[in-house]
């Protein structure tokens, strides 16, 4: 199966995800700003939590390795976390993918492994001792060393560098526009390692990228960048994160503007975009945002479940829409706004022409706006549930808690947290079911359902821990096969 995404909603068939690892457990309170959290998670919990989403992504896109895994669960109902990578009890498919898994395959050809570790080891300053050491560890066991920081030896487990933690969150690590892949370029430091890990993986891994890698997009500074004084280079510098950018319909491309993706990053995408003939993509929407923690990208304010339906934070209605530059097109995407504002700016591409450019007003008008014209539903039908049921205070605090930021597993099926009540509310005014996923588990389990039989429901994951680290089911995902819708 080629990796293919040319929507938000097409039928998911292949994922990559990460199951929480040893290094989220080593979170300390004083490190909060430097990893990208704001609180310790009790690991164990939130492992329990992240095997049910594994299972749920089972039992969706590779039903026979679900039935095959299932009974791990029958037989250690109290257990947690039994399908990491390093567990025999890992499911291994090769539509649910983990990292880990992943990067385990290519460091098995040694010439990889020599240089991932030489690259891993420049960037954390390891020593020549350590970097010897590194080479000489199993396929199996760097894997989890470069993502963790842990070494274990004699029995004693020794961090060698920071574990990178956000790493859970999947989505930002590379995004998937129709059959190309964009790399993501980390704005955070804690994110570097991932971002080299990422390339690697798309560049070497069998069943992704190895044959392709003409498909393989990777944006980054100007050659002259480095020859700029500082202020100029942290104008023009181009930092990326999957969960700002969004392959919304066959022709339509969503790039956010937020406190990851920079402008100048927006103005290259668009760039090359546009000059990709072969993606045939012919509107880009740039959608700035707040460069606020709650709102660190734009899956953290709305992803779509349906051709018809979305869920988005409300708390955008009373900002005004800011002047926009009316010729803004590749390098004159509003470089000098440094304010907190909102704006959505629209790019047409059309042949042997300049691109139009409509400014849009709210959230909600773009929003309505692909439902209409890019899947061709009625304008009556269109309906947009929002955060908290957009009540005072559960509108900000649901959303905070990822009320907003859901997977679809395919068209009007899609994954939510079960402590988002307010916004479960919304959900069932428009019609939708709603099933918990430990229950719809043992349904698919026993064959009381099937996932064909599915439709318009949310499933709640269990979420005490899980969203203590700052991120939905949309972020803990990069998918990379879905149907054509």
């Amino acid at each position: 199966m080629k990796n293919f995404v040319s929507s938000e909603i097409g039928t998911l068939r292949k994922i990559l995800i990460h199951s929480p690892d040893g290094g989220i457990g080593k979170i300390i309170p004083s490190k909060f700003k430097d990893w990208l959290y704001d609180d310790t998670v009790h690991l164990n919990t939130m492992r329990k939590e992240y095997d049910e989403y594994i299972m749920l992504l089972l039992y969706f896109l590779d039903p026979e390795k679900a039935k095959e895994v299932s009974r791990y669960l029958d037989e250690s109902p109290g257990s947690r976390g039994i399908f990491k990578p390093d567990k025999p009890e890992y499911f291994d498919s090769d539509k649910v993918i983990d990292v880990q898994k992943a990067l385990s395959l290519i460091l098995e050809k040694e010439t990889t492994k020599i240089r991932l570790v030489s690259a891993i080891c420049a960037i954390e300053n390891c020593n020549r001792l350590l970097h010897n050491k590194l080479e000489d560890l199993s396929s199996s066991q760097l894997a989890k060393v470069l993502i963790t920081g842990i070494l274990e030896a004699n029995g004693e487990e020794i961090f060698i560098f920071p574990p990178v933690p956000n790493l859970v969150f999947t989505r930002d690590i590379g995004i998937t526009i129709k059959d190309h892949i964009l790399l993501s370029k980390s704005a955070k430091q804690a994110r570097k390692r991932e971002s080299i890990i990422a390339k690697y993986i798309f560049l070497f891994h069998p069943a992704l990228f190895l044959n392709a890698r003409d498909k393989v997009v990777e944006i980054s500074e100007e050659n002259s960048f480095f020859l700029e004084p500082p202020e100029k280079q942290k104008e023009k510098r181009i930092t990326i994160e999957g969960g700002d950018i969004m392959m919304i319909a066959p022709g339509h491309l969503i790039v956010g503007c937020s406190e990851r993706t920079s402008a100048s990053a927006v103005d290259a995408i668009i760039d090359r975009i546009f000059n990709t003939k072969d993606l045939e993509i012919h509107k880009i929407s740039i959608v700035q945002i707040p460069s606020e923690r709650a709102q660190m990208h734009i899956d953290t304010t709305f992803t779509q479940i349906s051709r018809k339906h979305w869920v988005m934070f409300g708390g955008y209605d009373e900002l005004e829409n800011q002047e926009t530059d009316k010729g803004a097109y590749s390098k004159r995407f509003e470089k000098e706004n440094k304010s907190n504002g909102f704006q959505i700016v629209q790019f047409i591409n059309k042949v042997n022409a300049s691109p139009e450019v409509r400014s849009i007003g709210r959230l909600e008008q773009l929003l309505r706006d692909i439902s209409i014209h890019d899947f061709n539903v009625p304008e009556d039908e269109v309906r947009i549930v929002y955060s908290g049921n957009k009540r005072f205070p559960y509108s900000e605090r649901e959303q905070w808690t990822d009320s907003c930021n859901l997977l679809a597993l395919k068209d009007g099926v899609v994954v939510g947290y079960d402590r988002n009540d307010k916004t479960i509310e919304a959900f069932k005014d428009i019609g939708y079911q709603v099933v918990r996923a430990g229950d719809l588990l043992k349904a698919l389990k026993t064959g009381e359902q099937t996932v064909d039989e599915i439709e318009n429901t949310l499933i709640l994951l269990s979420s005490a821990e899980l969203s203590r680290a700052r991120g939905g089911s949309h972020c803990m995902s990069m998918p990379l096969y879905r149907d054509d819708i």
